[in-house]
């Protein structure tokens, strides 16, 4: 942000937060879930208060294990989310963080803008990305294991929103998803499901894509 001259939300505010949350959570004996952290030091202390018995869980976003705040240097409002994009240490700390089970699950943080809020100065852009089709290629790009990418999109929020996991077996009603982790395809206007084109990844070649959803009897081809 100093670089950029521009106001700024450093990783301190962030693990500030995290650091007072986990102490009134330890105070009152309770649980508590952190979503989309986005530093070093914020899986640092969730690591360790695990460690603790803290009863904490915490997710992050797929853009921030590959977008990094360098990306920022041409003002391209469609990388403004929040919290902000970090460094590649802290993509680093995030993978680890991921692998070793002190990050929950990962999320879309799926946003769309309008596109008057977005085209326009970075400083007063809206923060948000419509992300619910790249979640899959970015966490291919990030180089996440196929196992690691289905525990942490499917199996551990089910887990999180205490919801029942989510079995094929004979008389239980199927819910699942089908995707190819190797099928290259065009993310542009045609191929864009939302209403919005909040996404630096719009006119690009993706790898990993969704081919259809069957949810509650509803069959949906991609």
């Amino acid at each position: 942000s100093v670089l950029l001259g521009m106001k700024g939300l450093p990783p301190l505010a962030e693990e500030m937060h995290i650091a007072r949350d986990i102490f009134l959570a330890t105070y009152n004996e309770t649980k508590i879930h952190i979503s989309n952290i986005s530093t070093a030091g914020s899986v640092a202390l969730i690591r360790k208060a695990k460690k603790d018995g803290v009863q904490i869980s915490c997710d992050v976003t797929a853009h921030h294990l590959v977008f990094t705040e360098e990306l920022l240097v041409d003002f391209d409002s469609n990388y403004k989310v929040k919290p902000p994009l970090r460094s590649k240490a802290d993509i680093k700390a995030l993978i680890a963080g991921l692998k070793d089970g002190t990050i929950d699950a990962i999320t879309s943080q799926h946003r769309p803008e309008e596109i008057e809020f977005k085209n326009v100065e970075f400083e007063i852009a809206h923060y948000g990305i419509i992300a619910l089709q790249t979640v899959l290629p970015l966490l291919i790009k990030a180089g996440l294991d196929l196992n690691l990418i289905v525990e942490k999109l499917s199996i551990n929020p089910r887990k999180l929103l205490n919801l029942n996991s989510s079995i094929i077996e004979e008389g239980i009603e199927a819910n699942f998803t089908v995707f190819a982790t190797d099928k290259k395809w065009l993310y542009n206007s045609n191929t864009n499901y939302s209403k919005s084109a909040n996404n630096p990844l719009l006119g690009t070649e993706l790898t990993g894509k969704v081919i259809l959803v069957y949810n509650n009897n509803q069959y949906q081809e991609n």
